[in-house]
């Protein structure tokens, strides 16, 4: 919080400044509602301590809260301001001092038919120097003929009225420029792709309970629904009937835009995905109890973490069942069960039964380790660490459980048993000993001292050698040791 700031009565008494150049090029085409929101707005700028949310917008000036966005997504075209957020609304007003700087000099034989034929486009005013030189500076960067250019102008006339600024005009050539439009027929070709889904525009329009006509940009929505992305009409209107609350063109192309990035092109995909997205709402909530967490919305978790896990080919009941052995084994969280799916779906284990399997073996397994343990004079809970090790003996290494046993005896009052067998059983491997009765043929030392070392012949070793030794390591198969 500031430690100082203006009066109301201070405040009252100072001024907003307005740039000469909004009151001379753009005040005279704005209506009342347009004046007041941009000088209100602007007025805000200069006193951040005024509450400048959209609801006290709305309030001071009497408007609601379609109109004031409305209005701004007009000044946003007009090059005025930018519309940094929707939801809440924020937005920063733009310098206007670059269209004040000095036109850049072109030569006026190169662009009289041009001026004259744009001029007859706005008979109710006189454009001005500045507008002229932007036309030419757009014209000279993106090569788009001049005939193709007044096409762009008198559409869209059409579209917004004679009060239409070139800032709109010039950044919808921008981006039929960047689909590759340059020459009249270009343009005839676009005009005519928007003629094409006149039809179809009026049935989403209905589909969503739009009255009236279509924005460009709506129209410039539908062309990449039917052409980039491959969607049929009856699809469009599929994926509107899904939408929940107010219907919009907004909230049609976010959905399409799901449904896109998951694959799902028809209108019977789409209806089907419904009833399975209810289907993984419901397994979500089975599987958070199981879990032991709770959330409000599922739809991070449907998105992130259960529709994956199913994609991947999991039972309904192997999830629900991975998420109770996860809360037992004090996992409780989406993230640590993720894991522990993964690990299951990397050895093929996406059914009940076959989670069952492993989670017998595991316990098996475990028992068999609690008696190594106990062999070695121990009494304790099974470890991962002890797991790991029982792997290396018994894959690794190539023991059975009848030479790890004898090794866990022979560990018996040692002061760190674990290491002493991994000793003693390395010992064996290094002799080549498989069985109880070759481990009690080979002599070890006695106490607490470590098992006796094999007889090599020792010898020393360069760094270049240890290097390569070290390196090649990393390298080695099971089937290799």
């Amino acid at each position: 919080m500031s430690f100082a700031k203006f009066s109301s009565d201070f405040l009252m008494e100072t001024f907003t400044l307005v740039d000469n150049l909004f009151i001379n090029e753009y005040l005279p085409y704005c209506d009342e509602k347009q004046i007041k929101v941009y000088l209100y707005g602007l007025y805000l700028c200069a006193n951040p301590a005024k509450d400048n949310s959209l609801e006290a917008l709305c309030s001071r000036l009497d408007m609601k809260e379609n109109e004031i966005i409305k209005t701004y997504t007009d000044f946003e075209d007009m090059g005025l301001v930018q519309i940094i957020s929707r939801e809440p609304l924020e937005v920063k007003y733009l310098s206007l001092k670059r269209s004040m700087q000095p036109p850049k000099k072109y030569k006026g034989e190169k662009w009289n038919d041009f001026n004259a034929q744009l001029q007859h486009l706005f008979p109710e005013r006189m454009l001005t120097p500045n507008e002229y030189n932007e036309y030419y500076m757009f014209l000279d960067e993106s090569k788009m003929e001049h005939d193709a250019m007044l096409m762009i102008v008198q559409y869209c006339i059409d579209l917004k009225g004679m009060s239409v600024r070139y800032p709109y005009i010039l950044t919808v050539a921008r981006n039929w420029s960047n689909d590759g439009v340059r020459t009249a027929q270009d343009v005839e070709n676009k005009l005519k792709e928007y003629d094409t889904q006149s039809e179809q525009m009026r049935t989403v329009l209905a589909a969503i309970g739009r009255k009236g006509g279509a924005e460009l940009e709506e129209k410039q929505m539908l062309l990449k629904w039917t052409r980039s992305w491959g969607y049929e009409l009856d699809a469009i209107l599929a994926a509107a009937k899904t939408l929940k609350g107010g219907k919009s063109f907004n909230k049609l192309d976010s959905k399409l835009d799901e449904f896109y990035r998951m694959s799902i092109f028809s209108a019977e995909e789409m209806k089907g995905y419904q009833a399975h997205r209810e289907h993984l709402k419901d397994l979500a909530i089975s599987i958070n109890k199981n879990l032991g967490v709770f959330y409000e919305s599922f739809e991070h978790e449907i998105e992130v973490y259960v529709s994956p896990w199913t994609a991947k080919g999991f039972e309904d009941s192997a999830l629900t069942k991975i998420a109770h052995h996860c809360f037992i084994t004090n996992i409780r969280t989406l993230d640590g069960m993720n894991n522990v799916v993964n690990k299951f779906y990397a050895q093929g284990r996406l059914s009940a039964d076959s989670i069952d399997e492993y989670l017998r073996l595991q316990i098996e397994q475990d028992a068999k380790i609690k008696k190594i343990i106990e062999k070695s004079g121990r009494s304790r809970n099974v470890t991962q660490s002890d797991r790991d090790y029982y792997h290396t003996w018994t894959v690794t290494w190539g023991f059975d459980d009848e030479v790890i046993l004898y090794a866990a005896e022979q560990a018996t009052f040692k002061t760190y048993p674990t290491p002493y067998i991994n000793q003693l059983l390395s010992t064996y491997k290094a002799n080549g000993v498989t069985t109880v009765e070759q481990a009690k043929k080979l002599p070890v030392a006695s106490g607490n001292d470590k098992p006796r070392k094999a007889d090599f012949e020792e010898r020393s070793y360069t760094a270049e050698e240890l290097h390569s030794i070290v390196t090649s390591i990393d390298s080695l198969n099971d089937s290799d040791l």
